[in-house]
């Protein structure tokens, strides 16, 4: 049986930049052996083939593509309690959040200011939106005034470097909105994202931070895209918006991707701006599913998007109140707001003003992204990670495989497959998947865990060196850790 590997892709502005390269594949072979146990037991049969040699990323790039939206400045929401978001973010391990850039003297610009110097010195970096497509207008002076004002405000809190502070720009937020924005939308976009980017690379505090181009909508076509035109010139970084419709992640994310490659044609680096699930129990708004089901989605998502070299963004931390009367399906799609559930974050009060700190329900995805990230985790300075003899026999066409590694020497083997695991409200049922068996074979003995991010931070099992194993996968990622 022939096995092949494709090598990865290294694309790379600054090293402030790197959240991930394309990925190196695993061989897959087909099951034509038998299986002797459960993970641990006797070891399975292999075919007498060496197992190839697999290019490995580094495991905090993983980490890197994670991004959330945030709203610190909205002095009259929940995001009020700021130091309460900044503990949040920081147990999350994001690296990095989405916020648009607030200039003046407000309550929440001032939150703004105060909290994006804490979070850069915990390592988590801001994507900055600026303008909107109705202040085309006055794109220049805009865009102009919130450069001057990380220029001058933030630059000096950084030590002159704002490459700490400041993940990316981005450009003006679903500028396809024809409601919003009118039927010029396109033109008015292509103006905005050029004085964008025409005063960030003139100021010397600014001119070094990745510029990614404006955010457009889940449903965005190639119509649209034509309209909006090839943006390569002022941009660096592809962005769009890919909401999974209460879906596996794996889906539409090629198709939408193949759809913006026009506005974005030499784009190395792309960032899906938002993204992610709704848990509102109502039906009749959009696709929605249970806590549990983000939280298996979410963190299958962030490895699809990073074997795409796309930073995952997800909207947004925290939820908003929302009085909801449960007496039937009628009264759940009258009384309840969708927008309010987005959340990694619930509120358990039904107002502003007593959804306190002290209330707040982490949902499970919070705790499957924090222990992903957590596991993943491994900052400093970058280095060429090692490629390792390892091969995965079993699965079908849903598995999805990546190989990462530590400084330390250790890899990461991370398993998912491309499966539904729950129908949406208002049945949210669990849907039953099948588990596939699996082997591992590598030529060197190591010692291996596994890990179930959904379940815990801690391994779900560790054994001896060993150079084959076998486990079963259902809807969940798993990891192998290789020591």
């Amino acid at each position: 049986m022939s096995l092949t590997v494709s090598s990865p892709t290294h694309h790379t502005r600054r090293a402030f930049l790197r959240t991930g390269f394309a990925a190196g594949s695993l061989a897959v072979v087909s099951a034509t052996t038998g299986m002797r146990g459960p993970l641990g037991s006797s070891q399975p049969a292999f075919a007498d083939v060496t197992p190839p040699l697999v290019p490995a990323r580094m495991a905090e790039d993983l980490c890197g593509s994670y991004l959330i939206n945030t709203k610190l400045f909205y002095a009259t929401k929940v995001y009020k309690h700021t130091d309460a978001v900044i503990d949040l973010l920081k147990e999350l391990g994001a690296r990095g959040i989405r916020e648009h850039v607030t200039v003046g003297k407000s309550i929440g610009t001032r939150n703004q200011q105060y909290a994006m110097p804490v979070l850069a010195a915990a390592g988590c970096r801001w994507h900055g939106t600026v303008g909107n497509v109705t202040d085309w207008q006055n794109a220049t002076s805009v865009n102009k005034q919130a450069v001057d004002f990380l220029a001058s405000y933030y630059a000096p809190r950084m030590g002159g470097d704002l490459s700490a502070l400041m993940h990316s720009f981005g450009g003006c937020n679903e500028v396809d909105n024809v409601t919003n924005n009118g039927p010029d939308w396109a033109a008015h976009a292509r103006i905005m994202q050029a004085a964008l980017w025409k005063q960030a690379k003139a100021n010397s505090a600014t001119w070094n931070v990745p510029v990614a181009g404006p955010s457009t909508r889940t449903d965005f076509t190639p119509a649209r895209a034509a309209a909006l035109g090839d943006l390569s010139a002022i941009s660096e970084m592809g962005n769009g918006h890919l909401y999974n419709k209460g879906r596996s992640p794996s889906g539409e994310i090629d198709e939408h991707l193949s759809i913006l490659n026009p506005v974005f044609p030499n784009a190395t680096r792309w960032i899906m701006t938002e993204t992610g699930y709704n848990n509102s129990p109502q039906d009749n708004k959009g696709k929605t599913v249970p806590e549990s089901a983000s939280a298996t989605y979410v963190v299958r998502g962030i490895c699809d998007f990073f074997k795409r070299n796309t930073a995952y963004c997800r909207f947004e931390l925290l939820d908003d109140p929302d009085v909801i009367d449960y007496t039937s399906q009628s009264s759940i799609n009258r009384t309840a707001e969708r927008q309010a559930h987005f959340g990694l974050v619930a509120m358990t009060t039904s107002t502003i003003a007593t959804s306190t700190p002290d209330t707040w329900r982490k949902k499970p995805e919070f705790y499957a992204t924090k222990n992903l990230l957590g596991l993943m985790s491994d900052r400093g300075g970058s280095f060429t990670p090692a490629a390792l003899n390892v091969s995965v026999t079993g699965g079908g066409s849903d598995l999805q495989q990546l190989l990462l590694q530590k400084r330390d020497g250790r890899h990461y083997l991370l398993l998912w497959r491309d499966v539904q695991v729950c129908t949406n409200y208002p049945d949210a049922s669990p849907v039953a998947v099948t588990p596939v068996s699996l082997s591992l074979q590598m030529t060197a003995a190591r010692t291996c865990a596994v890990y179930q991010p959904t379940l815990s931070s801690t391994p779900i099992a560790t054994y001896p060196a060993t150079t084959s194993m076998s486990l079963a996968l259902s809807g969940d990622l798993k990891i192998i850790e290789i020591g």
